[in-house]
């Protein structure tokens, strides 16, 4: 978890961090039934966007817990609280797909032009 991260965001991430894993599992398993290609891509894409917010919780309850801080209550509007698992969604999915379009670039120029 981030040094700089507040009490607040912790607080917040620990509590909104469940709902978006809640959410991706909720998209992934209405695409599991479907055998097109593309879903598929999106279902993987889902398990690993899953991985990663896991990992995160994981660090915010690690971090709370050597800060001493309990949850009691959080008091958090809906649309605020979507608007923070959007934020987190959206920076995971950057990030998998500047990896892939990295990766996909590297093997482009080891391997003769297709197009």
């Amino acid at each position: 978890m981030n040094q700089t991260a507040t009490n607040e965001e912790l607080l917040r991430d620990s509590f909104l961090l469940p709902h978006a894993l809640t959410k991706i599992e909720e998209e992934a398993r209405t695409l599991s039934d479907s055998k097109d290609p593309i879903r598929r891509l999106y279902i993987a894409a889902a398990k690993v966007i899953h991985g990663r917010l896991a990992n995160e919780l994981s660090g915010v309850r690690k971090e709370m817990r050597q800060r001493g801080i309990r949850t009691e209550k959080i008091d958090i509007n809906r649309e605020e609280a979507k608007a923070v698992i959007a934020e987190k969604l959206a920076r995971h999915i950057r990030d998998i797909t500047e990896k892939l379009k990295q990766n996909t670039t590297d093997k482009w120029r080891k391997s003769p032009a297709i197009y």
